[in-house]
């Protein structure tokens, strides 16, 4: 995980994350805070391994879920392999 101040983004990987979802809520232990990211667009298609998932906050945070390379590769082949036994 980072954090740039510069653009009050930040940057984690999916497999960091409890599984995917629109809103995340964060809790930082230092400040005592909570924010809550809604998920505001992507970069790219899901099993892009290059994909981010970008969440917003209401005073202007971003953070930035980045798809796992290995992990893409594995949903990918677990979709298709359920979408052919269909």
């Amino acid at each position: 995980m980072t954090y740039s101040k510069e653009t009050k983004t930040i940057t984690v990987s999916e497999k960091h994350m409890q599984g995917f979802a629109v809103k995340y809520e964060l809790y930082n232990l230092i400040t005592s805070t909570e924010k809550q990211f809604i998920l505001s667009y992507s970069t790219g298609q899901e099993f892009d391994p290059n994909t981010k998932w970008i969440h917003k906050s209401n005073d202007g945070f971003t953070l930035e879920v980045c798809n796992d390379k290995a992990m893409t590769k594995l949903s990918a082949k677990s979709y298709l392999k359920h979408k052919m036994q269909n």
